[in-house]
């Protein structure tokens, strides 16, 4: 019996590794995360970028049905406003949430101005990466959707914000569009 215990308290002092960045391996290339070892979309990024960066963005968006009263809605936003989005390319909320809202903004709306930002899994992010005018958010989950208002005189308004889930139960597309007409 003792022999099992001892190798028991051996085993609980065996310090865990978070998982980290690897280093890109070549110019050009994306770094990876050493638990998948897959790449890692970091800092500002485009819809088109996410879409051709891991099979699952692109096969979730595909897959998902628009209503076509959530896309008439879509178009109907006439209010300035950005929509920031921060996400983790390896992180499984945000390769189950962000196709919804890369359906959804298929078809551009020129009021509405989208800047994705990957995170890795310390969800730091540079001041930098931040859209000109609106200050950094703390990110504590990933995907996390902000709305910001053009203001008179070029400031940014938080008018509300997405953490990792639609709330209500609803799908991100349809909390998105609630979130965006909440603009003037």
């Amino acid at each position: 019996m003792l022999p099992v215990l001892v190798l028991a308290t051996c085993l609980l002092s065996v310090p865990v590794q978070a998982p980290h960045l690897v280093p890109a391996d070549k110019p050009g290339s994306l770094p990876r995360d050493s638990k998948d070892q897959q790449g890692v979309l970091l800092r500002v990024t485009t819809r088109e970028a996410i879409l051709s960066h891991r099979d699952i963005f692109r096969d979730n968006t595909k897959h998902r049905d628009i209503k076509p009263e959530w896309a008439a809605r879509w178009k109907a936003i006439d209010a300035p406003c950005t929509l920031v989005v921060a996400f983790g390319s390896w992180c499984s909320d945000s390769q189950a949430e962000l196709p919804d809202l890369l359906a959804l903004t298929k078809e551009p709306n020129p009021f509405v101005t989208l800047h994705y930002i990957g995170v890795y899994r310390d969800k730091m992010v540079d001041a930098a990466d931040w859209p000109k005018g609106i200050a950094p958010q703390a990110i504590e989950k990933v995907p996390t959707i902000w709305l910001f208002e053009l203001q008179p005189g070029g400031e940014q308004k938080l008018l509300g914000s997405i953490v990792e889930t639609p709330p209500k139960g609803q799908r991100m597309a349809e909390a998105v569009l609630e979130l965006l007409e909440k603009a003037h």
